[in-house]
């Protein structure tokens, strides 16, 4: 696992408002919580390693079998998992992109090659086993859509597809890839409750896929990788899904606000995203000094992107806060370029 993710606010003790993280801000966090206080007896046995409960309401949530999922110790488990699981083979890669697929790939020895995520969605035939992608992409917000998607399933079925749909549920697009799921053998989809719903100090996601590839995955993984608390969780945020999910589009409305502010200044070059985050490219001095800064002087956090492939040490990630925090950055921006 590469170090230097979002939320790295452990390193930072003063942080008085963490905009490097991709989490939601307004989030049903403190309410979970509160849920988990009067179930802590759950932690005298061990966790049911089938996770049944959970596959069985995730199974109707997707309109597919229990057969069709695997819940995991956050999506970081299930993209090692499949990494294990394709092991040896050919996979492709855009760029940017998050870094976990690439480290996991490695590990378990992929010929890898790259290509931009701007040429994405206009490929056709891939020479390729795995294919690896977010919807929407993580850090710069791109958002494959559901057509293409199937085109490539349809046109490359030799090829496994692997979604990355941590934030699909965070992004008013209009359409979902659970759509998808169940029509295409080569098509799996990696999901993250912890991100959409703000816990991901439970670490809780889980894989959608044919049954073939859910139960290969079963014999790599070790025995009760998910939590007992974390399987309670998230049987609770199935069953309050529409109350705990976040105001997806007034988050992303929110985030085109603040990418507005900053895309004026002129220092700075705005990636547009319909997301709640979005990238940001320094035209004078690096994303490390200017997120040092931003600590030391004012207790604000960003993602210092530097460290996706094909960016650059001048680009840096905003996820968007609440108004009073998005100005206090903004000013605080404004304030690097005259200290």
């Amino acid at each position: 696992m590469q170090t230097g993710h979002g939320n790295d606010i452990y390193d930072y003790p003063n942080i008085r408002c963490d905009f490097s993280s991709n989490i939601p801000y307004r989030n049903a966090s403190a309410i979970i919580a509160d849920y988990l206080k009067d179930r802590m007896d759950n932690i005298y046995n061990y966790p049911d390693p089938d996770a049944r409960k959970l596959a069985s309401q995730l199974a109707d949530f997707h309109n597919v079998s229990t057969n069709n999922i695997l819940a995991t110790n956050g999506s970081a488990e299930a993209f090692y998992l499949l990494a294990h699981l394709f092991q040896n083979r050919k996979s492709i890669i855009p760029y940017p992109a998050f870094s976990e697929y690439e480290d996991a790939c490695r590990i378990y020895r992929h010929e890898l090659s790259f290509l931009p995520v701007g040429l994405l969605q206009g490929a056709g035939h891939f020479e390729a086993d795995t294919v690896w992608f977010g919807v929407p992409n993580n850090p710069d917000g791109t958002i494959m859509d559901n057509e293409t998607i199937s085109r490539f399933c349809s046109e490359n079925p030799q090829t496994a597809f692997i979604v990355d749909a941590a934030y699909d549920a965070s992004c008013p697009r209009g359409e979902s890839v659970k759509s998808l799921q169940g029509r295409f053998k080569n098509l799996i989809t990696v999901h993250s409750l912890t991100k959409t719903f703000g816990i991901p100090g439970l670490r809780l996601g889980y894989i959608v896929a044919d049954r073939q590839i859910i139960d290969g995955i079963r014999l790599l993984r070790p025995p009760w990788s998910v939590n007992a608390l974390a399987l309670e969780a998230g049987s609770f945020i199935l069953e309050n899904w529409d109350k705990l999910l976040p105001d997806t589009a007034s988050l992303c409305a929110e985030s085109a606000r603040l990418q507005q502010k900053i895309v004026v200044m002129p220092q700075f070059e705005v990636t547009a995203s319909p997301t709640n985050f979005f990238l940001v490219k320094m035209k004078e001095g690096i994303a490390t000094e200017l997120k040092q800064y931003l600590v030391d002087n004012f207790g604000l956090l960003i993602r210092d992107a530097s460290n996706f492939r094909g960016l650059t040490p001048q680009h840096f990630r905003i996820s968007v806060q609440g108004e009073i925090w998005n100005h206090q950055l903004v000013e605080a921006l404004k304030f690097f370029y005259t200290k």
